[in-house]
């Protein structure tokens, strides 16, 4: 990818390290607060970050990339030659980085008259809104322009979707994302839930009591919305489970034979709300 059109995203697209780097994609940091410090994302090791969360009465909080870290990006991409830039962000509904990249949008116009700043919500999570940004990425990799790319954008993210289980309630709850007494009776059941994230709250669809039920029911609810063949793609997420993790990749390639398959850890500050044992499937179908 040349240096007309500089991508850039927040790190809770989770992507693999490879496909980072190889695309070129400029990533700004959510922040996990910890105390009174901010620890970027990335900058330590997840056994580490759940160590230090055993050892607290309060799980750490996570924060949205202020502007400032948006426009430090810009201006490299500018300081490196890139007259145009695309900035992707994770739904707005989950967070408030798109309207920080929003604000450093604008700063940037302000500096820099001519300039083409284009930030667009992909309206995912994780690695729904990863996809969205690996196909703005081929896309401009393939020569499109700022428009084109964005618009791949915008498509994949429509499409893609996110699903997920959890090896407990423990995180969800002490997050503030579901009622204290359903996690406890959660717990108390031993139950292993898989969770939609479509809408601005994750939503329960089953309540399998092993990892083994949770990994048939997220194949089975992934095939039922995007179907079989050779135009799906796929991307195994994990939180501190890596065989687990390959295993169900393992299932995903034998039962879907996907045009492509991608597994992934979830960066630090999204295992905060999951917590160890986390197992996700992040999907779309291209066009027939």
């Amino acid at each position: 990818m040349g240096t007309r059109v500089a991508l850039i995203s927040d790190s809770s697209a989770c992507l693999p390290p490879d496909l980072r780097d190889r695309y070129r994609i400029r990533i700004v940091p959510q922040g996990l607060v910890v105390g009174d410090s901010i620890i970027p994302d990335g900058s330590a090791a997840s056994w580490e970050m759940f160590e230090r969360i055993r050892s607290n009465r309060t799980l750490p909080h996570t924060a949205s990339p202020p502007p400032g870290e948006f426009l430090r990006a810009m201006r490299d991409a500018r300081a490196e030659g890139a007259p145009s830039v695309l900035c992707l962000t994770l739904s707005a509904g989950y967070s408030g980085t798109y309207a920080a990249a929003l604000a450093a949008g604008e700063q940037m116009r302000e500096e820099t008259p001519g300039m083409e700043v284009r930030v667009v919500d992909t309206g995912g999570l994780a690695m729904a809104h990863g996809f969205a940004v690996l196909a703005a990425a081929r896309a401009l990799n393939a020569g499109a322009d700022l428009g084109a790319a964005a618009n791949s954008a915008v498509r994949v993210g429509a499409r893609a979707r996110l699903i997920g289980a959890l090896g407990s309630f423990e995180y969800v709850v002490r997050g503030g994302r579901v009622p204290r007494v359903v996690g406890w009776a959660a717990s108390a059941l031993q139950i292993k839930p898989v969770l939609s994230f479509d809408g601005e709250r994750p939503q329960i669809i089953s309540r399998p009591r092993t990892m083994q039920r949770a990994s048939e029911r997220m194949l089975d609810y992934m095939g039922c919305l995007a179907g079989n063949g050779n135009n799906l793609h796929v991307a195994v997420m994990h939180s501190a489970a890596t065989d687990a993790a390959e295993g169900l990749a393992a299932q995903v390639k034998e039962r879907f034979s996907p045009a492509e398959l991608l597994v992934t850890r979830f960066t630090n500050v999204m295992a905060v709300h999951t917590g160890p044992g986390f197992l996700g499937l992040a999907y779309y179908a291209d066009d027939d």
